[in-house]
């Protein structure tokens, strides 16, 4: 039997003339050929800022909602990341990522980092200089990410949306190899990292769960303190091809094709935002169990009493935007169901609501009430709480809400009652003695 010597640069240009894609296309079907081969053609960009990839990581790390809290819960991370230079745009922390967190990453991707970093993070808000609307956004299939609210903010900016077929990570390969190095680089060293092969419920690796969420040290603030910093020195390193730092890659290309963004308060609030299609009443809205009126939307019901579409920020729930029919400009409309003095995230007060109704409940049974009946007080031991378990809410929520809790300035809570003597309460009345 002969035999023949083939080199490999003869079978690479053999394979390179050769159409597999169309060759599965054609005996597997088009759903197989796009899962199984890459598109040729389909990932190019050509400038910073025109492709963002979105995606959770896969590894999670065993956190303290705040200082208080007595267990440590686990929360993942999610980046947004330019396809071009490689640069991380933004990032949130969660427990349990839902649409309510998109709209929040990629608010923070958009919008200069300085709208939402605290004050101890100035200086890292000063390097971090991405910022503006992409022209495409490359995300996967998750029940997060294809949410109606989700699509319709990402539509509402103008983004065209790359859905990632299953299987097919490589199609997102700059988020997945960016989650890569930011595991095995920074998060791997802290305390409570969990590797994504132990996440999960699976019996095999319950001992590595239980050791990491006994090392568990670092609360939710201290954590994304130290991951920002993390993000600064990830972006001034060396871009992998073109051996220039990434953020230079990323300024440098912005003077080619300059950044679009939202500047207007109104477009704001309408893009980043969940949206709601409920029935104008003489009451207003409804949208969370939240009812919200004002007089302009009670005098848009006079006219129009149908469906509207209501345009919610999970991050500051005390008025909404009425988008009504027939009418050029979206109406505001205020909380009605609480009066609230500052901004307070829609977890954070679903919780409070659900406190309240719980001392409502006790306190017409007759039973002991554990905390005054005020808004204010209830808030305040949200941002204060260590394991409330408040009856009639999962624990999923509750961490949610103490999560943001953490984020927000503390509330102040409502003045206590002056404890005066007998003398000085009868004092100038007719049943003084002096007098």
């Amino acid at each position: 039997m002969t035999e023949y010597s083939v080199s490999m640069e003869f079978v690479r240009q053999l394979l390179k003339a050769h159409d597999k894609f169309e060759q599965k296309n054609r005996l597997l079907g088009h759903l197989f050929a796009v899962q199984d081969v890459r598109a040729i053609g389909k990932l190019h960009t050509w400038y910073p800022g025109q492709r963002t990839e979105f995606d959770f990581t896969k590894y999670g790390v065993f956190l303290y909602p705040n200082s208080n809290w007595n267990q440590p819960e686990l929360y993942f991370d999610g980046l947004g990341v330019d396809h071009t230079s490689g640069v991380i745009g933004s990032f949130v922390t969660t427990t349990s990522p839902t649409s309510r967190d998109i709209v929040r990453l990629y608010k923070r991707y958009v919008m200069p980092k300085s709208t939402w970093l605290p004050s101890s993070l100035s200086d890292v808000a000063q390097l971090w200089d991405v910022f503006g609307l992409p022209h495409l956004v490359a995300m996967d299939n998750g029940a997060e990410f294809i949410s109606n609210a989700t699509t319709i903010m990402l539509l509402m900016s103008g983004v065209v949306i790359l859905r990632i077929p299953p299987r097919r990570g490589d199609l997102k390969g700059t988020v997945e190899r960016c989650i890569n190095t930011v595991e095995s680089r920074y998060i791997h060293h802290m305390p409570g990292y969990i590797p994504k092969v132990a996440v999960g419920l699976n019996p095999k690796y319950s001992k590595v769960r239980e050791r990491a969420k006994s090392a568990a040290r670092l609360t939710v603030q201290e954590y994304e303190h130290q991951l920002a910093q993390h993000i600064i020195e990830y972006n001034h390193e060396k871009h992998p091809h073109l051996k220039i730092p990434r953020i230079h890659v990323y300024r440098n290309g912005l003077e080619m094709a300059p950044p679009l963004l939202l500047t207007g308060q109104i477009q704001q609030r309408l893009t980043f935002a969940l949206t709601y299609e409920v029935k104008l009443t003489r009451e207003g809205v409804e949208v969370e169990t939240l009812r919200f009126n004002s007089e302009d939307l009670h005098a848009a019901y006079r006219s129009y009493s149908g469906t509207v579409v209501v345009k919610l920020d999970p991050d500051d729930v005390r008025s909404v935007l009425v988008i009504v029919p027939q009418y050029a400009e979206p109406i505001e409309a205020f909380l009605t169901t609480y009066s609230l003095s500052e901004r307070s995230g829609l977890e954070l007060l679903q919780m409070a609501i659900k406190a309240n109704s719980n001392a409502s409940a006790a306190a017409q049974t007759g039973k002991p009430v554990a905390a005054p009946m005020h808004f204010g007080s209830v808030l305040a031991d949200l941002q204060e709480a260590t394991e409330l378990r408040i009856a009639g809410t999962t624990a999923r929520k509750e961490i949610q809400a103490v999560t943001q809790a953490a984020a927000m300035p503390p509330a102040a809570r409502p003045p206590a009652a002056p404890s005066l003597s007998l003398d000085e309460l009868l004092k100038g009345s007719e049943l003084d003695d002096e007098a």
